[in-house]
């Protein structure tokens, strides 16, 4: 993806120039590059597909804002320091943001700038000439950038207008929010398109790409949300193969994974990537769970772990000194670190086949093995049907596995908000504060403006 470092400022320059000045296109000089003169031969849509790839490390998605919206939002983690940032994220974790706060705005335009630049490589790729296979992966590698990025923004903010194609600022002040059936719909539209349109697995310089193992475990993660157990089965069925052959994939002790070897474990399928060394690429630090003053403390309680747990280290309480969580403490140079968010693992592909095996039907043996598998991988003994005595109970345990496992990994609150815990985990929040508020500046560009707010903001 790195190679084509030079062509992301180009397409960035061009991508700004587009939704501001338009009009005045034709006074730049010819060779300045334009959507229209960039996307016209292989070397210019791989280009584009970097920046698809790059807009993962922006500020408003992995590169910071997700993790207050998603960890410092649920029970796993809490902002102490009220004042900071003029108590913007405060607002996020006692559930007061409203539709003016900065972080919720960058989020969503960060969303839909990477969505953008997925629509241009799709809608230009094919009528580029190019090598057919080639042109099939790049199509399978931008749906499922912008599927990932359509499933994060349907969980925060629900229903989204649906665009799949480039919009002129004319065009868009006409969009209207669709329903999040219509979303779920193109989401599985671009994972079904990646899972076969890309390889299960990349040669090493080029490891990061999605591949058709990641695309798999991510469309099964959508049926999870949309309760279609059998289609999550059949869906994950063949990585849970994969995994359990281990040859290219498998399952990998966490302290052997995290925090220095995310970039070349068999558990991580995907992941937002980011790189050391002074190129625009790194994590600042302190968007790596650092604490700083109580602004990002660990509240998962250290007594949910078992004797033993290899991952109870890993996500520990640190002091507000500027700790970070053994987790996601690598190496840091001028505050910048390489340290990756993995978006899609072996493990929880594990736990997402055992949830929806006991969902259809209990007892369930490939389920109880599909649990234990992680449990193993974690250093615990196995649970057996005599302390797991209902689908009921092993719900529970799925849903503490799932808790223990990704903690940390931006999955939290989305899970307290699928699985209907919110009530009894936050019984004094207000039910409609399980989606963001729209943000305000977005909804004066829209010119009906007629539901375009969230209920209750």
């Amino acid at each position: 993806m790195k190679n084509y470092k030079s062509y992301i400022l180009f397409f960035t320059a061009s991508a700004i120039m587009l939704g501001s000045c338009k009009k005045f296109l034709d006074l730049k000089p010819i060779d300045s590059p334009t959507e229209n003169n960039f996307y016209v031969d292989e070397k210019g849509l791989q280009g584009g597909l970097t920046a698809c790839y790059d807009a993962l490390q922006d500020l408003g998605l992995y590169g910071r804002n997700l993790i207050s919206l998603s960890e410092i939002r649920s029970d796993n983690m809490e902002d102490n320091d009220q004042g900071a940032s003029g108590g913007v994220r405060y607002q996020l974790e006692s559930f007061s943001e409203r539709p003016d706060n900065t972080l919720v705005t960058e989020t969503w335009l960060a969303h839909f700038k990477a969505i953008y630049r997925c629509n241009v490589v799709l809608n230009r790729a094919p009528e580029i000439t190019m090598d057919s296979i080639r042109k099939k992966q790049i199509i399978g590698e931008a749906s499922f950038l912008r599927a990932l990025n359509y499933f994060n923004a349907t969980r925060l903010w629900g229903k989204l207008p649906l665009i799949t194609k480039p919009q002129a600022s004319a065009d868009a002040r006409s969009n209207t929010r669709a329903d999040t059936t219509a979303i779920y719909a193109q989401i599985i539209s671009d994972l079904t398109l990646a899972v076969n349109s890309l390889p299960t697995t990349w040669p090493d310089a080029q490891r990061g790409r999605a591949t058709s193992y990641a695309a798999r475990g991510l469309l099964a993660k959508v049926y999870l949300y949309q309760k279609k157990w059998d289609l999550v089965v059949s869906t994950i069925q063949p990585l849970v193969d994969a995994i359990t052959a281990g040859t290219v994939v498998s399952l990998v002790p966490q302290p052997l994974t995290f925090p220095n070897a995310m970039k070349t474990s068999k558990d991580v399928l995907f992941a937002a990537r980011f790189l050391l060394g002074g190129v625009g690429e790194s994590a600042n630090q302190d968007n790596r769970f650092r604490n700083v003053g109580g602004n990002n403390a660990i509240i998962l309680p250290q007594s949910l772990f078992e004797p033993n747990d290899n991952r109870k280290a890993l996500v520990a309480p640190t002091p507000a000194s500027g700790e970070r969580p053994v987790k996601f403490n690598g190496p840091a140079v001028n505050n910048e670190t390489s340290m990756d968010i993995p978006i899609v693992r072996c493990a929880e592909a594990m736990l997402i086949y055992a949830e929806a095996l006991n969902e259809i039907s209990y007892p369930n043996t490939a389920a109880l093995m599909a649990l234990n598998a992680v449990r193993t991988n974690a250093g615990l003994t196995p649970l057996t049907t005599a302390t797991l005595t209902s689908q009921a109970s092993f719900r529970t345990a799925v849903y503490k596995e799932r808790r223990l496992e990704l903690a940390l990994e931006l999955d939290r609150w989305f899970d307290i908000v699928r699985t209907g815990q919110m009530p009894a985990i936050f019984p004094l929040v207000n039910n409609f504060r399980r989606y963001y508020p729209i943000p305000q500046t977005e909804i004066q560009n829209i010119t009906n403006q007629s539901g375009w707010q969230n209920e209750g903001y």
